[in-house]
């Protein structure tokens, strides 16, 4: 099985990096997972091509069996970098993009809503009729406080209440992509 943990900032430092660094260390023995950063990805505009860099995130993209958004919140949002990546695949970069993939929301941040508003909008987007993920319901992973969740020289989730809710949520999501491939 092949996932992709997609660091959902283009920050050159951002604890939602370390979140997807963890999923991939941490799950590395249930599938195979491979960070994927968007910080090279062209901004979206509907009248241009995309460059090599964005054709390559759309293919990873399709090729993945399952995809985990990383998002921190920025203003209640996700960022702009986030919407913009997304935004490259949509219905306009080709029908069956994000139709059906498999997909999860979880995400971290300094506040004490751990990204809340984000992963819900990110779950908005990714359900809209231009996207029509499969998006895992019911796994919320809000993690708190990134500063103290985090081992800041190793990157690893030291908060043994999220990791414990992050592996329900993988365990979850892991079975959710196999019955979706049935």
């Amino acid at each position: 099985m092949k996932l992709l943990a997609v660091v959902g900032t283009n920050a050159p430092f951002s604890y939602n990096r370390f979140l997807a660094r963890s999923i991939a260390k941490r799950y590395g023995d249930k599938a195979d997972i491979e960070v994927k950063e968007i910080d090279q990805i062209k901004p979206f505009s509907r009248s241009e091509e995309p460059d090599q860099v964005t054709k390559e995130w759309i293919e990873d993209i399709k090729n993945a069996d399952g995809v985990i958004l990383c998002t921190p919140e920025y203003d209640h949002s996700i960022p702009s970098s986030l919407k913009s990546a997304l935004e490259w695949l949509g219905s306009h970069a080709g029908p069956d993009v994000m139709k059906m993939k498999p997909a999860a929301v979880v995400g971290t941040s300094y506040g004490i809503q751990g990204a809340s508003r984000a992963q819900e909008e990110a779950r908005e987007i990714l359900l809209s009729p231009d996207m029509s993920a499969n998006v895992l319901p019911g796994n919320e992973v809000l993690i708190a406080g990134a500063a103290n969740s985090f081992d800041k020289s190793t990157g690893d989730l030291i908060n043994e209440q999220a990791a414990s809710q992050l592996d329900v949520m993988m365990d979850n999501f892991i079975k959710f992509i196999e019955q979706a491939n049935k």
